[in-house]
């Protein structure tokens, strides 16, 4: 008798197929394992198929700078210009954020966590990320208004925009609304803004709400220096979701707003 299986061998299966798999294994097997198990497996995993999405955050932020330098360029270099997405921790030379944006043309979705950004570098990278519809720049402590504001010059798909801070990094520093005010300048077509501990105030937030009139989230938590009145902003804004401290009315909303 025939035995009739659901089960499908890799030989049956094209590369794009068992590429969109072995996408959601962890690195570690992805490099050591699938190698092993067939060569359609093999072929497989050393072509582009499973490395449109590069998700190294949890390994490389504990690794040394050289073995994720290398790292990330072989991952690269095997997306064979096809990349769509990157997460990953604490580069830390500008010759490895030029060989990302180099390999950007389709990079869409690019999370830069705890890295070595500066002015300069945001400077060189930002002309070659035209096609970024989200970015992640959190704990980033050297880029400040300046580079934000030529990220939102030249990402001008960008709808989505992650700059939280950690407490440590901004405790006891003055409240100022400098890179609130570049956002809201550059970057109209946000949906998705997260500025958990930032130092902007009350000002910043409303000025962020008067130009980015498409935003569905806000998340400011931890930004203490902002009080609104969530029942008037809900009036003006219902589609506008915001995480943030408790609701206080604030008398610069209503002078900005007056009437609402």
């Amino acid at each position: 008798m025939e035995v009739v299986s659901d089960f499908c061998r890799c030989d049956d299966l094209t590369y794009d197929i068992l590429g969109m798999i072995f996408t959601n294994l962890p690195l570690k097997e992805k490099l050591t394992v699938i190698p092993c198990v067939c060569k359609s497996s093999a072929e497989a995993i050393t072509g582009p198929y499973c490395w449109q999405e590069i998700d190294i955050g949890d390994w490389s932020s504990c690794c040394d700078p050289e073995k994720l330098d290398r790292m990330l360029e072989m991952l690269i270099t095997r997306s064979s210009g096809s990349l769509k997405k990157l997460c990953v921790f604490e580069i830390q030379t500008e010759r490895t954020f030029t060989f990302i944006t180099e390999n950007a043309n389709f990079l869409k979705i690019l999370h830069l966590i705890r890295c070595n950004l500066n002015d300069h570098i945001v400077e060189q990278i930002c002309p070659r990320l035209g096609m970024i519809s989200f970015l992640d720049v959190s704990y980033c402590t050297k880029i400040g208004a300046y580079a934000l504001e030529i990220i939102g010059k030249n990402c001008k798909m960008l709808e989505g925009l992650k700059r939280s801070m950690h407490p440590i990094d901004t405790m006891g520093k003055p409240l100022q609304n400098d890179e609130a005010y570049a956002i809201a300048s550059t970057m109209p077509n946000l949906k998705h803004l997260g500025m958990t501990y930032n130092l902007m105030d009350t000002a910043g937030v409303l000025q962020i709400f008067s130009n980015c009139l498409k935003l569905e989230i806000l998340d400011v938590r931890g930004c203490w220096g902002v009080k609104l009145d969530k029942v008037m902003v809900k009036k003006s804004f219902p589609n506008l979701k915001i995480f943030g401290p408790a609701p206080e009315i604030s008398l610069v909303y209503k002078k900005i707003w007056p009437g609402k």
